[in-house]
């Protein structure tokens, strides 16, 4: 709708004359209270607003109480305030005055009794704001799909030759209800045709919603990690997060549960932990061309909170012209409390990533 002001802006004396000239051909008209003729193509008046699509300026919707009359040339349904309805055209008198002609003869009428108008044959605004509601109900349950395929990587050839690649791959099915997320990396690298670095695994993770800033979530993720001695590490979890902030240009949330560990080792060390699952997860659009993302994932056992698991990931986002083009900038820190073999706790990786993003 537009703001009172603008819309009384417009109404200057070459509009209002280029205005009544055109009301000379066929058409329906909205007479405003200041005078103003609108001429066009009636869609609709209820107790809001009438809505009238002109060639000059395509779909005005004038608010009500600055709507003194209409007139048709289209036969249109009229409701009134006493709940009768009829269908016909309404024309203006020499007077000045507005009659419905009807089958039943013409009847005078005044916009104050009228509470909707819309043409004939055609949805009544009740209709049309039943099948709007019905529309974003079946869009809000309709799942929404988005593929993400994240790949990064270099190759040195001289006197050290070096490969490097690492990619991650997310599938994402969402409602206005719950998310279901499934999702596989990979890291790998070779120095002088030796491998240095051999990690890859994957998982799923689901939310529903419990309210709008509240949701539960349950997620199982597999690991495999040659340098770290590591055949296989599962952890399942389970928890409550919470929106601290949703907006659209920024996002912080948390997130508390159980998670069971369990680690099997190259030299056949097997280890399972009950343990504490902490998230914490802020986006900030920081402007129309970067992006800021952190997420922390800290998992203490439950019996022993020296003994703990550390993710941290933070990147930079820069969108290309293309939509579904980025480009990812970062850094992600893995520590390990209580290695096993003496192996170094800290793992730090440096990252400069293409995301591609595919939705449906």
């Amino acid at each position: 709708m537009l703001p009172r002001a603008r819309w009384r802006a417009i109404h200057t004396p070459v509009l209002t004359i280029v205005l009544v000239c055109a009301s000379a051909t066929l058409a329906d008209v909205v007479v405003t209270t200041n005078g103003s003729r609108i001429v066009g193509t009636l869609e609709r008046m209820t107790g809001d607003s009438a809505v009238i699509v002109t060639e000059f300026a395509g779909k005005l919707e004038i608010p009500a109480d600055m709507v003194a009359n209409i007139i048709t040339d289209q036969e249109v349904a009229v409701r009134f305030d006493s709940g009768d309805q009829l269908i016909g055209t309404l024309a203006e008198t020499p007077s000045g005055d507005v009659v419905m002609r009807s089958g039943i003869g013409d009847i005078p009428v005044t916009r104050e009794k009228m509470s909707a108008v819309w043409p004939k044959g055609a949805d009544s605004p009740e209709v049309i704001t039943l099948k709007l509601d019905q529309a974003k109900k079946l869009a809000a349950v309709t799942p929404k799909w988005t593929t993400t395929l994240e790949a990064g990587g270099s190759r040195t050839e001289g006197n050290t030759d070096t490969l490097d690649f690492r990619g991650r791959l997310d599938i994402k099915r969402k409602t206005d209800a719950d998310l279901l997320e499934f999702f596989l990396y990979g890291y790998y690298a070779e120095t002088v045709s030796l491998r240095t670095r051999n990690e890859y695994g994957g998982g799923v993770r689901f939310e529903s919603k419990v309210r709008d800033d509240l949701f539960w979530y349950t997620r199982l993720e597999l690991e495999h990690d040659e340098f770290e001695s590591l055949d296989i590490r599962t952890t399942a979890a389970t928890g409550y997060a919470k929106f601290w902030i949703n907006r659209p240009d920024r996002e912080l949330k948390t997130s508390l549960g159980l998670a069971y560990r369990h680690e099997t080792y190259f030299n056949g060390t097997v280890l399972n932990d009950a343990a504490i699952d902490i998230g914490f997860d802020y986006r900030h659009d920081v402007a129309p061309w970067v992006q800021f993302t952190h997420s922390l994932n800290y998992g203490p056992a439950w019996d022993d909170f020296g003994d703990f698991r550390l993710d941290s990931r933070a990147a930079l986002v820069f969108p290309f012209k293309n939509d579904n083009m980025k480009l990812k900038t970062g850094v992600r820190h893995e520590y390990n409390s209580n290695p096993v073999g003496g192996l170094e706790r800290l793992d730090t990786t440096y990252f400069a990533d293409i995301v591609l993003s595919l939705k449906r």
